[in-house]
C-alpha cells in the first residue's frame, strides 16, 4: 500500500501538518505503508500556463510542457492507493500553492469526446488516472466558527473532476497559534479515525 500525502502548508510541524501526521497513525495503524509527503511550498512548481495541451485536441500529449518538480511527482502520483489532502484556510479557500498544485494536476485528466457527424466535437466526459482513489480532506482554520466552506468545495469539486472518492474529512477550527491543534484531543482523534477509515476504504470501489 503507498499513501500519498500533499500539504498545502507553509509550515512543517504546523496545525495542518500535525492534523495530517494524525491522519498517517491511523492509517499507519491499520498497514505498513510506503507514505510520501508532499510540501508543496518546498517543490519549485511553476504557475500553470493553461495551454491545455496536455489535453486537447483530444487526447492531448497527456504531459505537462512546464519542466519542474511536477514533472516526476505526475509520474509517482498515479501509484499511490489513497490520499491525505491538507490545507490551511487562507482567505476563505486552499493556500495558493495548493490550488496551483490542483491545476497542475491536469494531465493526469483525459478528455473522451463525443462528435458529431461532421467530426465536431459536440460534448464528452474526462478520465483520469486518479479515477477511484481513496482520498481525504484536512483543513485548518483559525476562525473559531465554521468559515472553510470554499475550502471545502474547492477539495472536494477537485476530487470529483479527478474521479477520487472522498473518505471523510477533518476541519479544526481556533487554531490561531501555531501548536493550537495539537491541543484538540477531539480534533486529533477525529484525524485519526479519518486514517482507519482510509485504509479500511482504499481498495473497495
Amino acid at each position: 500500500m503507498k499513501l500519498m500525502v500533499i500539504i498545502g502548508s507553509p509550515r512543517r510541524g504546523g496545525n495542518t501538518d500535525t492534523l495530517v501526521d494524525k491522519v498517517i497513525e491511523g492509517y499507519l495503524s491499520k498497514t505498513p505503508a510506503e507514505v510520501e509527503k508532499i510540501f508543496v511550498t518546498e517543490k519549485k512548481l511553476a504557475p500553470c500556463c493553461g495551454c491545455l495541451s496536455c489535453t486537447f485536441p483530444p487526447p492531448g500529449t497527456m504531459k505537462c510542457l512546464v519542466k519542474d518538480d511536477m514533472t516526476e511527482i505526475l509520474e509517482r502520483l498515479p501509484s499511490a492507493d489513497a490520499f491525505i489532502f491538507g490545507t490551511p484556510n487562507h482567505m476563505r479557500t486552499v493556500s495558493a500553492p495548493l490550488l496551483n498544485f490542483l491545476a497542475r494536476l491536469l494531465p493526469l485528466m483525459k478528455f473522451m469526446p463525443d462528435t458529431n457527424a461532421e467530426g465536431h466535437i459536440i460534448g464528452g466526459g474526462f478520465t483520469s488516472s486518479l479515477k477511484d482513489k481513496k482520498a481525504a480532506i484536512v483543513i485548518s482554520q483559525g476562525d473559531p466558527i465554521f468559515s472553510s466552506a470554499l475550502v471545502h468545495a474547492v477539495l472536494e469539486r477537485n476530487f470529483m473532476d479527478f474521479g477520487l472518492r472522498r473518505v471523510g474529512d477533518v476541519i479544526s477550527r481556533g487554531n490561531m497559534l501555531p501548536g493550537d491543534a495539537a491541543k484538540k484531543p477531539d480534533d486529533l482523534e477525529k484525524a485519526f479515525q479519518l486514517g482507519v477509515a482510509l485504509y479500511a476504504t482504499a481498495g473497495m470501489y
